[in-house]
């Protein structure tokens, strides 16, 4: 510690010693410079100024100029110039003295007064009432020196001196009740409460954005310099949610963007280190409440910010209403599924009518506010569609989605809103991809009932919602877009093959099961082969159901899907059938295929025969 002391002290020496005068320096030839051009300046204008027969006074004006060295630019040559004035660039110089020297200097200030009382601590130099009381005077004493630089015009100053007030203020707090264990809890409380309104007050008073930011990166900082061995999670959460309690308030005042996402991110990355290095389930309650408020607090600023005082929502917004539902059900999640796991489902389900009321409410009070509404929605949605991967069954959560997505779908129908159809789709694409992806290679082979086993079943409910919807959507043709019915029509191509694709799927596993129950090799073999000519059974009839289907509504996508399936089964009868399978049931596979694209060509002759029947009925 002595050595980092040291070093810092020789960094500080280092830069009065050499960086003031060498800024110094430069200041000055840039000054200079500056002078110069005026000068050539006003002779340019007292020479414009004798031409034109004016008087002109070059004493007064040059005496001026040099007094307030200011900068100004050229004069336009053109009278229409000056409608639109050229924006001056940026002087890299003035942004990094004037700003950047001063924020480095506060954020040494932080870090050395934190290492000050660190290292006091250890050496018992002064007592602890006597380090917390040094931390308050110069925070204190910060504090008044910048309103006092603010009132004489010195705004960026006035700030950066504001902002290490306030941490050092934090930090002597914090230490107080956190480290040195002075003040009980309630009093560290109203004390950390005077300071947050302290520093909020002070970002108003000088519509500083940049105090508030140092102020709430201090406060995040603080429980980290001041880090002790024992673990004082009670004093950490109570500061924290404090420290997130004036950041709501100070949002709902000035809304400057980036503050209150910030303390919400910074508040969970710092309960998340501690989590990974103290938690243990004695400490549940505390970290449970704890999120539990940090939530409740981001909430009622969404509430009352966009809500009962009418401001527009914007993406950010928008975007930590999600983040911090999230959020807050993550930790509820990690904290609370080792002994309350089966509650975790009803507490989605919870949330889902949480975020439908708050929705309800947008809508009674904020109707023009459509994204906030929107947003409120697809949280309550995806809490839904949360609740089954975590309370159901593996095999089910597919067909609890594929519900979720009828139901929105429908609502959206009736209601003519694009954006539930939207989170319908999403909802049915999850359900669908988790079916083929997941739930069919995980399937066991154990020897069931075909159709009614714990696979099929909820693999057929998700095939039924998904061709539900599509049919649902006819009654509703007219209020669809262009693109929304070329996708109903895909999707209605794509429940016919997943249908095709659950009822392969049970057919093999039940054959696979036969196989494997089978005592001899021989026996195992041939129920695999026959197993095969009844998949090639099955693919052929389903695709003339298909055809037959296709003819009757008279739609040429499904007919046109039928002709995929039948070249799905020629392929693998001469590809795998003629290859794998013995003499008998090769024979059958082909005999079975052969009969059916017969019926199926015949099918197309009656219909060639009967449109040539009306057509030449219609002629005469």
């Amino acid at each position: 510690m002595e050595e980092l002391l040291l070093g810092l002290l020789a960094i500080l020496v280092l830069a009065v010693v050499v960086l003031v005068p060498l800024v110094a320096l430069i200041l000055s030839i840039v000054l200079f410079r500056r002078v110069g051009d005026l000068r050539r300046r006003v002779a340019r204008l007292e020479t414009t100024a004798r031409a034109a027969g004016g008087p002109a006074e070059p004493d007064e004006t040059l005496e001026f100029v040099e007094a307030t060295v200011v900068a100004t630019r050229e004069v336009p040559s053109h009278p229409d110039a000056v409608s639109a004035p050229l924006r001056p660039p940026i002087n890299w110089e003035l942004l990094i003295g004037r700003k950047g020297l001063g924020w480095v200097a506060v954020i040494l200030l932080v870090f050395g007064t934190a290492f000050f009382l660190r290292y006091a601590y250890e050496n018992q130099w002064i007592g602890p009432v006597g380090r917390v009381a040094v931390g308050l005077l110069t925070g204190l004493a910060l504090t008044v020196a910048g309103w006092r630089y603010d009132r004489r015009g010195w705004r960026i100053f006035s700030q950066m001196l504001s902002s290490g007030g306030v941490v050092v203020l934090f930090l002597a707090v914090y230490s107080a009740f956190g480290f040195y264990r002075l003040l009980p809890q309630q009093a560290a409380a109203a004390f950390l409460l005077a300071v947050i309104v302290e520093s909020a007050l002070l970002a108003v008073l000088y519509n500083a954005p940049a105090l508030a930011w140092m102020s709430l990166l201090g406060g995040l900082l603080t429980p980290v310099l001041m880090r002790t061995d024992s673990d004082q999670y009670q004093s950490l959460f109570t500061y924290l949610a404090v420290l997130d309690a004036g950041i709501v308030v100070l949002a709902l005042w000035r809304h400057w963007p980036g503050l209150a996402t910030a303390a919400l991110l910074g508040t969970q990355g710092l309960f998340w280190l501690w989590h990974a290095q103290n938690f243990h389930p004695e400490k549940l309650a505390w970290a449970i409440g704890f999120q539990l408020v940090i939530y409740l607090l981001f909430v009622l600023h969404s509430l009352t910010a966009h809500v009962f005082r009418r401001r527009m929502a914007g993406w950010e917004d928008l975007a930590r209403l999600l983040l911090n539902a999230s959020l807050w059900f993550t930790a509820a999640y990690v904290l609370l599924r080792t002994d309350y796991r089966d509650w975790l489902g009803l507490l989605a389900v919870g949330m889902a009518m949480g975020y439908t009321v708050l929705g309800r409410v947008m809508l009674g009070r904020r109707p023009e506010d459509g994204r906030q509404l929107l947003t409120a929605l697809a949280a309550a949605v995806g809490f839904i569609a949360l609740a089954f991967p975590i309370q159901a069954k593996a095999e089910w959560i597919a067909l609890g989605w594929a519900a979720v997505s009828a139901a929105l779908w429908w609502f959206g129908l009736r209601t003519r809103a694009p954006t539930l159809r939207g989170m319908a789709a999403v909802v049915a694409g999850l359900a669908v991809g988790r079916l083929v992806f997941i739930d069919t290679p995980q399937r066991g082979f154990e020897l069931a009932v075909p159709i009614l086993n714990q696979y099929a079943i909820p693999a057929l409910g998700v095939t039924a919602c998904l061709l539900g919807s599509v049919l649902a959507a006819r009654r509703f043709w007219a209020t669809l877009g262009h693109a929304e019915r070329i996708l109903t029509r895909l999707a209605g191509v794509l429940g016919v093959i997943l249908l095709w694709f659950v009822l392969s799927a049970d057919t093999y596993g039940f054959f696979r099961a036969l196989a494997n129950a089978q005592l001899s090799g021989q026996d195992a073999v041939r129920m695999r082969w026959l197993g095969q000519v009844a998949l090639s059974a099955l693919w052929s009839v389903y695709a003339l159901g298909v055809l037959a289907v296709g003819f009757r509504r008279r739609v040429a996508a499904v007919r046109w899907t039928a002709l995929f399936l039948f070249a799905m089964t020629i392929g693998k009868v001469f590809l795998h059938d003629m290859a794998g399978l013995r003499e008998i049931y090769r024979i059958l596979a082909f005999f079975i295929l052969a009969i059916l694209l017969g019926l199926a060509g015949w099918a197309y002759q009656r219909i060639q025969v009967d449109r040539q029947t009306r057509e030449s009925d219609d002629h005469e």
